[in-house]
């Protein structure tokens, strides 16, 4: 009766999704990370959508614990710049005025990242051409010169780069 029960349960998200539905618990990454036991991540954040870019950092974020779960000792760094910039600001007045309620969530992320130990950094470049002050970036980013020179840097310390947009 049991398995009546959860095939009667199972049996509409199969027809729905066309395929069986496989717990996450169920994969692993163990032949990518076979004989791994560090690794250093670049998140290059770019995107200017707050919807997207509030799944991304759940994805930087939930990457990174996986990794940990996984054994590996994992730093990471998560790199702004382009119309990201304007939700890691201190003021409201970069965001269109629907997005600000998205601005506070990314900005939760962004404090939870930093606590977290991510380095959070902030190209000039950009922030310069999306008009915002430098003192007007959140406290928890470090604000580089050039976010591509600091790519290039992390690239040649054996960071792995992840495009986010």
């Amino acid at each position: 009766m049991k398995n009546f029960l959860a095939w009667l349960f199972l049996l509409p998200l199969l027809i729905v999704s066309g395929r069986p539905v496989i717990a996450d618990d169920n994969f692993n990454n163990d032949r990518a990370l076979a004989g791994v036991s560090e690794a250093n991540i670049y998140f290059d954040v770019s995107l200017g959508d707050p919807s997207m870019l509030l799944l991304r950092l759940d994805l930087i974020d939930r990457t990174i614990s996986q990794m940990k779960g996984a054994g590996i000792a994992t730093q990471g760094v998560v790199g702004f710049r382009g119309p990201a910039s304007r939700y890691i600001t201190i003021e409201a007045h970069y965001v269109l005025e629907e997005e600000i309620g998205k601005k506070v969530k990314i900005q939760e992320w962004i404090k939870k990242l930093s606590a977290a130990g991510y380095t959070i950094e902030q190209c000039s470049i950009a922030a310069k051409q999306q008009g915002i002050e430098h003192t007007d970036v959140l406290p928890e980013v470090t604000i580089v010169k050039n976010g591509y020179i600091s790519l290039v840097g992390y690239q040649l310390k054996g960071f792995a780069v992840i495009p986010m947009d």
